[in-house]
């Protein structure tokens, strides 16, 4: 083959120089081919893709015959990666995605040496923790390698766009059974099972290939239901979920319902915002007409998705139903599969205590789900907080279990210092973009990353960081000195109050008090981006979470797994996560004061806010930190389907399940009730 080469720019060049002070490295997509053509040489391609016009480098890899194909395949790796990363540096551009392929011929060479299955993933996993770009893998066709490079680089632009920098890929969804196919059904690879083996303690590790392989040994078929495939922290362990369990040959699927705008306003304003008792106003109550549209709306999906002839709800042995939002469906699951096992996983707040009183919304809203629909379910999971169980639920079918984040995808892995400054410059003019300012390179910052919604105190963070900047010129600390706040986070299509509250937050920042600080308050509403919001948490000084009602936030988790102290209020599963005064800062509800004393002396003592960072290391810490991360939380879901499921198991129910049947555990008068409930991981580390 006759090569051609990508060119390299002298880092001394005026362009070269002229781009790393100021551009946002442009977004360019990769395509690589390879073809193995004689023993010892190896062909490969590389197109660079701006969705304009192709770059194209073409290479000839003489491999090292006397080492194993794999260790030669390992050698490729480093070749391309760093003919990648040289390319990229020299001209600015940021490598958003590749797709890896190979043609059929050198397929059926891979097919005959399954050694080398492994190298060429680890290429792509590569790339992701290297250089930061969503790696695909593919089998390519074409009548040269750079035809068939520049068809992956085509292919993947098309996988992912829009081109947001940092943007996972398009949200795939089987148009037949709305099955959300993560990970485009597979063909991004970004971690292999190693991965989370590294990052897992033994026990924890060795437990996880135990369920797996008994799930696999008993056919066992686990699927999820939910409202979304975007946007919050179920649809993210969702992803984080299916992708492990996909890696560990466990038969896990995950469908969602198809979006009806009408339909989110009822879930998200009378169901979801009542029972955390965000509001008061009777126009929330839910009516008939708001009961009958929904529960239509979950048939409707019942019956054109998942009901009988689909091949879903028929074939499934353990059914896990996320929250409120098509529980609708749990009667006809009883109906189409009487031995399935349905699971309720309860993630937001109920106000129990709300909920204990007749003729409440609270109480009326919980009455309509329970009787009619939740009651079906064979147990009822539940964040790990007392006044969360609503009444009637018998504790003999009550388990508790945190929420969980992933520390090998967007939103946690490690980054480089370049990955951050080009990440707060696309941040920049996102920010820019919505009448915003930005981040000062020079200063440090404080950082609330939640949803624009009514329960995340938003006007509590605003109004504290007025307070703790007015301490500090007090102290006569000088402006440019002062740290700035940043307030972000991510939409979600079941959302309707993204917008209504955003618009209050800049209502207020217009108000006579917070003008002199409001030119140091970074406000936006974020595109789908998990790196973006990772560097963001990465780079701040420390983190808040002043949530006045909560289920659990695990982002508080993702904060302390960075080394960032958390100041967040006593909401939900928050207190969970923090050991006051070690790893965190707990105040109570509302004391906007509380937070502006304890971030001014976090701020203003070096020695205590090291305190909290050198905790934050120790390896005590990461293994705390475990319980919730994705490993930890596979093991809760394959244990409760392992136990659960008919299939192959005769008694199929929890061992040592608490007794008695408890009408929840708030009394209604204040008190609560002594529980039974236990943690899921207390069943099966009994004995380890």
């Amino acid at each position: 083959m006759t090569a051609r080469k990508f060119s390299i720019l002298e880092t001394g060049s005026p362009r070269y120089v002229l781009a790393r002070k100021r551009a946002i490295g442009k977004s360019v997509y990769l395509g690589v081919a390879l073809s193995h053509v004689t023993e010892g040489q190896i062909e490969w391609a590389c197109s660079s893709y701006d969705g304009n016009e192709f770059d194209t480098h073409e290479d000839v890899f003489l491999t090292d015959t006397s080492l194993p194909k794999a260790r030669q395949l390992e050698a490729l790796n480093d070749a391309i990666i760093r003919t990648a990363r040289e390319y990229a540096n020299s001209h600015n551009y940021r490598i958003q995605a590749v797709c890896i392929g190979c043609d059929e011929q050198t397929a059926k060479v891979v097919a005959d040496h399954p050694e080398l299955k492994d190298p060429i993933r680890s290429m792509c996993t590569r790339f992701w923790f290297d250089l930061d770009a969503a790696p695909c893998i593919y089998t390519l066709r074409g009548v040269s390698l750079t035809e068939e490079a520049a068809s992956a680089a085509r292919k993947v632009y098309d996988w992912f766009t829009p081109q947001f920098p940092g943007s996972i890929p398009r949200i795939a969804v089987d148009p037949d059974t709305n099955e959300v196919l993560v990970d485009m059904d597979g063909h991004c690879h970004m971690v292999d099972l190693k991965h989370f083996e590294d990052t897992t303690d033994k026990p924890t590790w060795d437990k996880l290939l135990q369920l797996a392989d008994e799930c696999k040994q008993r056919k066992l078929k686990i699927i999820f239901f939910n409202s979304t495939p975007q946007g919050g922290g179920v649809a993210l362990m969702r992803h984080a979920t299916i992708r492990l369990m996909r890696l560990l040959g466990v038969d896990c699927r995950w469908f969602v319902a198809k979006p009806n705008p009408d339909v989110f306003v009822i879930t998200k304003r009378k169901f979801h915002n009542v029972f955390q008792g965000v509001t008061s106003d009777e126009q929330y109550r839910l009516r008939q007409e708001d009961k009958d549209l929904w529960v239509e709306w979950c048939e409707q999906n019942f019956e054109h998705y998942w009901g009988k002839g689909k091949g879903v709800v028929e074939s499934a042995d353990v059914i896990i139903m996320d929250d409120p939002q098509v529980s609708a469906i749990i009667p006809r699951i009883r109906e189409l599969n009487p031995v399935a096992r349905i699971v309720y996983r309860s993630h937001i707040e109920i106000r129990a205590d709300l909920a204990s009183v007749p003729g409440s919304m609270q109480h009326d809203l919980w009455d309509f789900l329970w009787s009619g629909f939740i009651s079906k379910s064979d147990m009822f999971i539940s964040h790990p907080v007392a006044g969360f169980i609503p009444p009637r639920v018998p504790h003999t079918r009550v388990a508790l279990m945190p929420a969980a984040t992933d520390e090998l995808d967007g939103l946690n892995k490690k980054m480089s210092p370049a990955d951050l400054e080009y990440y707060r410059r696309v941040f920049n003019r996102v920010a820019e973009d919505q009448g915003s300012p930005g981040i000062d390179a020079q200063r440090p910052y404080v950082i609330q990353i939640a949803r624009f919604d009514p329960a995340k105190g938003i006007p509590d963070v605003i109004e504290a960081y007025r307070a703790f900047r007015e301490k500090l010129s007090n102290a006569g600390m000088e402006e440019d000195q002062q740290p700035q706040l940043v307030l972000c986070g991510h939409g979600s299509i079941d959302d309707p109050d993204g917008t209504v509250v955003y618009e209050q937050v800049i209502q207020q920042l217009a108000q006579p008090e917070y003008c002199d600080y409001a030119k140091d308050i970074c406000v936006a509403r974020l595109p789908a981006s998990d790196q973006l919001l990772c560097s963001l948490l990465r780079g701040s000084f420390c983190a808040l979470q002043l949530s006045h009602r909560e289920g659990f936030e695990v982002k508080v988790t993702e904060s302390l797994a960075k080394y960032k102290p958390v100041i967040a209020y006593r909401s939900g599963g928050i207190p969970l996560q923090i050991e006051d005064g070690k790893t965190g800062i707990l105040i109570e509800r509302g004391d906007t004061r509380g937070v502006a004393n304890a971030l001014f002396r976090l701020y203003t003592d070096a020695n205590y806010y090291q305190d909290f960072i050198n905790e934050l290391r120790t390896k005590g810490q990461d293994s705390k930190r475990q319980r919730f991360f994705t490993p930890f939380q596979s093991v809760n879901w394959l244990y409760l389907a392992t136990q659960l499921a008919y299939k192959g198991n005769d008694e199929a129910v929890a061992k040592n399940q608490p007794t008695g049947d408890i009408d929840g555990t708030y009394m209604g008068d204040g008190q609560i009730r002594q529980w039974g409930a236990r943690y899921v991981c207390e069943y099966w580390q009994e004995g380890q």
